[in-house]
């Protein structure tokens, strides 16, 4: 009879013990992690357009960027014409594994007329482990014409990114 609840003991025991390093791995895995987050170049090709009530750019390009890997990056932005105005804009990293971070712009201060300017980026989610990611980012974006309505650009930055 000692033998058997020694035996039950121990296996009630085990069963706790998974049961609670199950809980303590789950914790972890949704701890927030807060990293500085950088781009030493990404680069790319825009487009302008749009009509008499949006101008619009589409650009597109590739790089590293710490966190992500070698990702993909596609923003748009609608403005009224104005440098200075952000207008609507949102902004696509999509990481080597396919997560997307997103983010819209705050501010764009030109800092050569048609060739480089400063952005504020805000991070607001996206997919897979940037589900619920935030923080904020400064671009420096510098740009040539190719066309009339398009060019080339080439972005870095850094900043600080929770996820």
């Amino acid at each position: 009879m000692r033998n058997r609840f020694s035996i039950l003991f121990v296996l009630a025991a085990t069963l706790f013990a998974c049961n609670s390093d199950s809980m303590i791995n789950e914790d972890i895995n949704k701890a927030e992690v807060e990293a500085p987050i950088k781009i030493k170049r990404v680069e790319g090709t825009f487009l302008l357009g749009g009509n008499a009530t949006c101008n619009t750019l589409i650009a597109e390009g590739e790089g590293i960027v710490s966190r992500l890997g070698l990702s993909a990056l596609v923003e748009q932005w609608c403005w009224n014409g104005d440098p200075d105005d952000v207008g609507a804009r949102s902004i696509v990293f999509t990481a080597a594994n396919g997560d997307e971070l997103w983010g819209f712009h705050n501010s764009v201060v030109w800092t050569s007329p048609n060739e480089s300017f400063v952005e504020t980026l805000t991070f607001a989610g996206g997919t897979g482990r940037f589900e619920n990611a935030s923080g904020e980012f400064t671009e420096y974006v510098e740009i040539e014409f190719t066309g009339q309505f398009s060019g080339t650009f080439v972005l870095s930055g850094e900043g600080t990114l929770k996820y």
